[in-house]
Order: structure tokens, then C-alpha cells, then sequence
């Protein structure tokens, strides 16, 4: 019982302090040193769990194996590429998320260790949205390191960024609301009371791409009950929805939207309308277009470990080229469509709850280049690795 309960400890620990991102947190209010030592801590908690997980251990997901051999194949060539051409990195914090995918690859080998996963995940991803909720209303900016003199746009919660909040708050309206089914009553009410929260959430970040794949998702989850008369109705559904998102400008316009906000709101309205050309990317067009000329220097083997990163990509495709070549890249895209062709094949309740959380990572990972290197986010995608081939698993 001890030793179960070390094991639990020695995964769940590093990977709720990663979901809360405490060590940034603890570096901005109390001291770098300690926020070190957590971070070292944290590993060392990783690789004792690896081994003392060694011994009893379940069957291992063929699925989730593949982001072992992507690192080693990452790492190998960009370590090579980056002495090729003088660009060094450190490669220490960079391997930090490979020994997440190590640890996690053996511990949810276990089927009981996913169970207990799956509510971990639920408690700390839900405390990093109302954490991001509690932040907003106080005006907290982690960019000015404390209450901002002027009101902040966009709810950016622990991460600092409001796209990668936007993501989290996708993935635990996801996991609520599928892997939390009560049975009784008042905690059927309670679910709902928690996924408005953590809509609320997400709405707050003004996140175009958030609030996209959010109602790309949320049809997902609900696609199975689309048949006989309730398909009809979901047709005839769909015209006035997408009227009403078309008219969000008018809709919100008694609403106190600042900055960031109300250009939100119109790239939404934008990407609707296929009014492309309107759409405001922040400039990460031109970020991208500033790698894209080192990347045609270098294609096939790329210029070092996080030079994609180094180089503010704000994309984790061009990132992964920029630093390891296109070889690397066309594995990675090559793994991320293996995960979608079996998530195909699984039965329908887990092919709906897999979907949208891929969807929305991978989504995500065209605005986002820190997908891939976030220790929590590779840990689901270990968990939806081992999901995906467990046939035996069911939601209930």
C-alpha cells in the first residue's frame, strides 16, 4: 500500500505543479534558487517513479511509444544539427518533457494508475481555470509580475498566455465532460455548474482559436446522440447558431470589450465569414516567415534542440523543422496521424472524448510552439495513447 502510494505520488505531484505552473509562480514571488529546486525536485520524483515502477508494470501502449522513438529521433538530429552550426541550447531543461513521456509510459502501463490519473487531471486542470478566473477579476498580469495598471484584455491565467490557457480550459471541459458522469442528482447539477465555470473561462481569454475548436469539440462529444429526429433538429439548428455567431459584434455590443477584445470578437466573426484576409494573427505571420528563412538554409537537418522556440514561432510544425529538419517533422506528422487512424478504430465512447482532445492539441500547435514541451500536456498525450489501445476501457 506504501509503495502504490509512493508511485502515485512520485507521477502526480510533478504533474499537478506543472498544470498550476508553479515553478514560474514561485520564481516570480519567492526566489529562481527555489523554483530550481522544484524543478529538479520534480525530475527526481520522474525517475524514481520509473524505477520503482520497473518491477510491476502493465501492458505498454504501442500508441504512446511512438513519443519515445519522436524524441529520441528529435534530439539525435538536433543535437547534431546545433554543434553543425554553433547554436546551443540547454539541453538539460529541453529533455524535461521526454522523461514526463518516460515516466507516464510506464506508470499508466497500469490500468488502476489511469483511473487515479484521470481524477488528478480533473482536480488540477479545473483549479487552473478558476485560478485563471481569480486572476482576471483582480486584473493579475504575469507579464508585469503583479496587478496591472491598466485592465488586461485577455485572461492569460498561471501560463501567461492567453492561447495556452485557452487550450486547458478545452481539455477540462473535455475530461468533466466525459469522464465525470455522477449518478445522482445534485452532483449531475454540480457537473453543469462546473463546465459553465470553465466555459467562463475560456470565454474570458478571447481566444479565436479557443472558442473554435470549443464548438468543433463540443459537437464531437455530442455527435452520437445526432441521429433520427435529433439530426434533423440539429441541422435546422445549425443555420441560426451560425447566424448568431455571425452577428457577435452586434450581440456584444453592450458589452464593456477592451483592446484585444473587440478584435477577438471580429476575428471569430472573420474566420465565419471566410473573411480571411481580415483575420489579426498577432504577427505571428511574420515570426514564422523570419524562421522559414533559416529553415530553407537548413531543411533537411535543421539548426539545433529549441531553435524554433529561441526564435518565438508561436508554431510547433515549423518549430519541430526549423529545429530538427523535415525528416523529424514528417515522423512527428506521421505519429499524429497514427493517433487519429486507430482513435478511429476504438468504440464509439472513447473515439468521442479522444477526438476533441487531439483536435484541440493539435489545433492548438499552430499557434502555439510550447505544446510538445509543456510535461503536463505530453503526459494526456500518453494517457490517450494507452486509452486508444485499451479496448477494454469504458466511461461510465
Amino acid at each position: 500500500m506504501k509503495n502504490k502510494l509512493t508511485i502515485h505520488l512520485c507521477f502526480l505531484v510533478p504533474f499537478v505543479i506543472t498544470v498550476l505552473n508553479l515553478q514560474v509562480l514561485v520564481t516570480m514571488f519567492i526566489s529562481t534558487v527555489l523554483a530550481q529546486i522544484i524543478a529538479y525536485f520534480c525530475l527526481g520524483l520522474i525517475l524514481l517513479g520509473i524505477v520503482l515502477t520497473l518491477r510491476n508494470r502493465g501492458e505498454f501502449s504501442r500508441t504512446a511509444r511512438l513519443w519515445i522513438y519522436f524524441y529520441i529521433i528529435y534530439f539525435v538530429i538536433a543535437i547534431f544539427s546545433g554543434a553543425m552550426h554553433n547554436n546551443y541550447t540547454n539541453i538539460v531543461a529541453s529533455t524535461i518533457p521526454f522523461f514526463y513521456v518516460l515516466g507516464f509510459y510506464y506508470y499508466l502501463s497500469l490500468p488502476e494508475n489511469r483511473k487515479v490519473f484521470e481524477k488528478t487531471a480533473i482536480i488540477s486542470l479545473i483549479l487552473s481555470c478558476l485560478t485563471c478566473i481569480y486572476f482576471n477579476s483582480i486584473n493579475f498580469d504575469l507579464d508585469v509580475q503583479g496587478v496591472g495598471e491598466y485592465v488586461v484584455d485577455r485572461a492569460q491565467g498561471v501560463y501567461g498566455d492567453a492561447n495556452n490557457m485557452a487550450l486547458v480550459t478545452v481539455l477540462t471541459f473535455i475530461f468533466i465532460y466525459k469522464v465525470y458522469n455522477p449518478q445522482k442528482i445534485i452532483f449531475k447539477i454540480l457537473k453543469i455548474g462546473i463546465l459553465a465555470v470553465v466555459f467562463y473561462s475560456l470565454f474570458i481569454t478571447f481566444s479565436t482559436t479557443g472558442l473554435s475548436v470549443f464548438i468543433i469539440s463540443l459537437v464531437i462529444l455530442n455527435s452520437k446522440f445526432f441521429t433520427g429526429l435529433k439530426l434533423i433538429f440539429g441541422i435546422c439548428l445549425l443555420p441560426i447558431v451560425y447566424l448568431l455567431l455571425l452577428n457577435l459584434n452586434s450581440l456584444t455590443a453592450n458589452m464593456d470589450l477592451v483592446g484585444q477584445q473587440r478584435d477577438k470578437i471580429n476575428n471569430l466573426v472573420n474566420v465565419l465569414s471566410l473573411n480571411f484576409e481580415e483575420i489579426d494573427d498577432s504577427g505571428r505571420s511574420e515570426l514564422v516567415a523570419e524562421v522559414l528563412h533559416y529553415i530553407y538554409k537548413n531543411p533537411l537537418m535543421g539548426n539545433g534542440v529549441d531553435f524554433g522556440a529561441l526564435h518565438q514561432t508561436h508554431n510547433t510544425f515549423i518549430a519541430i523543422w526549423a529545429d530538427a529538419g523535415i525528416f523529424v517533422l514528417l515522423f512527428f506528422i506521421i505519429m499524429l496521424g497514427v493517433y487519429y487512424h486507430r482513435a478511429f478504430s476504438c468504440s464509439e465512447n472513447i473515439r468521442y472524448f479522444v477526438l476533441p482532445m487531439l483536435l484541440a492539441m493539435c489545433v492548438f500547435m499552430l499557434s502555439l510552439h510550447s505544446v510538445i514541451n509543456q510535461p503536463y500536456l505530453m503526459a494526456i498525450f500518453v494517457y490517450l495513447g494507452y486509452l486508444i489501445d485499451d479496448e477494454t476501457v469504458e466511461f461510465t
